[in-house]
């Protein structure tokens, strides 16, 4: 998968996003935590003994840093963003942050460089299978299943925060998101009770990917109750492939969106997909309803809840 402030204090992006969800300062009456103090928490690898209130965290994947500044937490390191893009308000953030390696290939000296109190993450695929020992030598390291399919980053998002004592933070901001989710259902029921979605991006030459219910927005799509092609029902994983020549599989969708990245960008393959004559020639397509998705790979909540921004955009014209 694609892509200098105070690590415990809000940042640009990460202010505005506690002003939309409404977070307020927590732990000012409660009392703190004894130096050195830990609680057991359990990770892919097993029970973890981490920090009660952990001051410099490094994160092995970038997922985990956007949820952890969607609380207003700023993490010391973070593996390089590789797909997607970062959220527009959190790139300033982002980018002052050390970067440790990839997903997949992490540098463990500069991981060690950061003096981490704890190091937080994902079990991805293609980890090496000396990870938890490699890792832990530098600081009590936990990492959460991936969960068998994107759209467990709501789930993940939660652990996350919880991990570093963000946990009230983040079920506030789980809260707005879901408010913001029931508000649209509630305000487009009728438009969505007749209306077929599509989810597609490109992949390798000649084929096309339907994202399915448990995709990265596939559980925003279904947060609001949006029906997606009946290709997609019953079928497991993130997407499902096409053909060019299978396209008119999705002659059912009244609207289809598309791939792009946090700033509309369109890549290559989803660019080729969209020229395609058999993709053209699908209704939605030529009645004008084919629109790119921005945040298409959501990942934490505050990206979420701008899918739905977008799709309210998209649900005010279809009414």
């Amino acid at each position: 998968m694609t892509d200098a402030l105070d690590r415990r204090g809000f940042l640009a992006g990460a202010g505005a996003a506690a002003a939309l969800f409404g977070l307020t300062a927590c732990g000012a009456a409660e009392e703190p935590a004894p130096q050195g103090a830990t609680r057991t928490v359990e990770g892919a690898f097993g029970p973890v003994a981490v920090p009660v209130d952990p001051q410099r965290v490094v994160a092995t994947d970038f997922y985990t840093t956007y949820a952890l500044l969607d609380v207003g937490y700023t993490v010391v390191g973070t593996a390089q963003a590789t797909v997607g893009g970062v959220l527009p308000e959190y790139q300033q953030a982002y980018d002052t942050i050390p970067k440790v390696g990839s997903t997949v290939d992490l540098n463990y000296e500069t991981i060690a460089a950061q003096r981490p109190d704890l190091i937080l993450g994902t079990l991805v695929p293609n980890l090496p299978a000396d990870l938890a020992q490699r890792l832990g030598a530098i600081a009590p390291a936990l990492l959460f299943p991936a969960g068998g399919s994107p759209g467990t980053w709501r789930e993940r998002a939660v652990r996350t925060a919880d991990a570093v004592g963000r946990g009230a933070e983040m079920e506030q901001v789980k809260a707005a998101y879901e408010k913001h989710a029931q508000d649209i259902a509630t305000r487009y029921a009728e438009v969505l009770g007749r209306t077929r979605w599509g989810l597609v991006r490109g992949g390798q030459e000649g084929t096309a990917l339907v994202d399915l219910p448990n995709s990265w927005s596939g559980v925003v799509l279904g947060a609001v109750g949006a029906r997606l092609t009946a290709f997609a029902e019953g079928k497991e994983g993130a997407s499902a492939p096409l053909s060019y020549e299978e396209l008119g599989t999705l002659a059912d969708c009244d609207v289809v969106l598309h791939l792009a990245d946090t700033r509309g960008g369109v890549d290559q393959n989803t660019r080729r997909m969209l020229d395609a004559p058999t993709f053209r020639a699908l209704p939605a397509v030529a009645a004008g309803r084919l629109f790119p998705l921005p945040n298409y790979y959501v990942s934490h909540y505050r990206q979420g809840d701008a899918v739905l921004t977008e799709l309210e955009g998209v649900l005010g014209g279809l009414s």
